[in-house]
């Protein structure tokens, strides 16, 4: 009957042993799979403020463009054409960025940025023809949708920024989540060690009261 009631001890005891394994490895997985999530939303949130980034210088070097334009047109010095190309180009530059790193161009800014430095160089080349009042009046049908990319483009800016706080946020989560999860499991593991030492010492001298001989 001892027999019988040890054995069932023992196998209840393993039943136990092997849940607790599957309940730590299974703990120790999601905390990875949750230290994965962290990395990925932290990487998302980077994308998007470099996005917002390249957004916003675009924006700077358009509006020093335009401004210099505008002097030209007013001036008609010649020098300052290499510096609105150059900005020109930044522009274009740093917006084909932004959005090649968003990974899509739902605003359609592209070609509006291409449709603006169209109508750009169609204002130097009125007023390198001496028509300067052909060019001002070209530059003030630019300003509108002008004005209007710009807009555009800082909403774009604001929704990039608010998709990296929200990625960021959903990362701190993560990392929080994976925390708990890997304290927990190394504290369960440390239990069914403390556990199984108990039990095995506990064997051992219930086998060496067993064995020992008789004082009566």
């Amino acid at each position: 009957m001892a027999s019988n009631n040890t054995g069932k001890s023992t196998k209840s005891l393993a039943i136990a042993a092997v849940i607790g394994v599957c309940v730590v490895v299974a703990l120790f997985a999601a905390s990875v799979w949750q230290e994965n999530t962290k990395q990925s939303k932290v990487d998302e949130a980077g994308s998007h403020l470099l996005t917002a980034s390249l957004i916003v210088d675009a924006e700077t070097e358009a509006a020093t463009a335009a401004a210099t334009l505008n002097q030209y047109v007013v001036s008609g010095d010649e020098a300052l054409i290499p510096e609105i190309q150059t900005r020109t180009a930044a522009a274009v530059q740093a917006l084909s960025a932004g959005i090649a790193e968003a990974g899509s161009d739902e605003g359609n800014f592209l070609a509006q940025g291409s449709a603006a430095v169209e109508a750009l160089s169609g204002v130097i080349a009125l007023r390198q023809v001496g028509d300067v009042q052909g060019a001002a009046t070209a530059l003030e049908e630019l300003s509108p949708s002008f004005a209007s990319l710009v807009a555009s483009l800082d909403a774009f800016v604001v929704s990039e920024r608010a998709a990296a706080a929200a990625a960021t946020s959903s990362a701190s989560d993560a990392n929080t989540t994976a925390s708990w999860l890997a304290i927990s499991a190394a504290s369960l593991a440390a239990v069914m060690v403390l556990a199984a030492v108990v039990i095995v010492v506990g064997s051992l001298r219930r086998r060496s009261t067993v064995g020992a001989p008789s004082t009566s």
